[in-house]
């Protein structure tokens, strides 16, 4: 007999095959969530830099957890590639199982404005750089660099999504895409 009800596998779920793993969904998420609070809370008080010195550990975290990790989480996986980026846009934009060569570049990208965020206002609050104009401005200025990247971060998986009729945060939830094989490219 059937198992039917909400015990019962689902059928979309089960041909799905494992991309990334709890700590890069964790890393990820954890680094929207901060991204998120801190554009809310861009006044410089406590919980900004707290959460500006966090979102630097979780790219510091991402990168260790990406040297130790082999498959689409690893260092060789996120290796971006002028070559390979041309023949994507050649190509039409072909689905990928982990990430395009587009989003490979805007995961440093983004990796890079964080890193550089936390270093520059951490900057800011030393003595030496203290109501430093030029620091203040490169602060906001990465900050709304970041904000840019993250609405076309935002925007390309929309799009893919869309394209490849595939739900790229739910994967990103989840950790799981449909196999290769599994193409349903218009």
């Amino acid at each position: 007999m059937p198992v039917s009800g909400p015990e019962a596998p689902s059928p979309a779920a089960d041909d799905r095959v494992r991309v990334w793993d709890l700590v890069v969904r964790l890393c990820h998420w954890g680094l929207a969530a901060l991204v998120v609070l801190n554009l809310v809370r861009d006044d410089g008080d406590r919980w900004h830099r707290l959460a500006g010195y966090v979102a630097v550990g979780v790219v510091a975290l991402r990168c260790l957890w990406a040297a130790r990790h082999h498959g689409p989480g690893g260092w060789r996986a996120l290796k971006p590639s002028l070559r390979d980026t041309l023949g994507y846009l050649r190509g039409g934009a072909p689905r990928t199982l982990e990430h395009n060569p587009l989003g490979l570049w805007m995961v440093w990208l983004l990796w890079l404005l964080v890193l550089l965020l936390g270093l520059t206002g951490w900057m800011s609050r030393l003595d030496a750089f203290w109501g430093d104009e030029q620091v203040q401005d490169l602060h906001a200025w990465l900050a709304d660099t970041l904000m840019v990247s993250v609405a076309m971060h935002l925007a390309g998986v929309a799009a893919m999504s869309w394209r490849w009729r595939e739900n790229l945060p739910a994967a990103m939830l989840s950790g799981r895409k449909r196999p290769r094989a599994a193409r349903r490219d218009p």
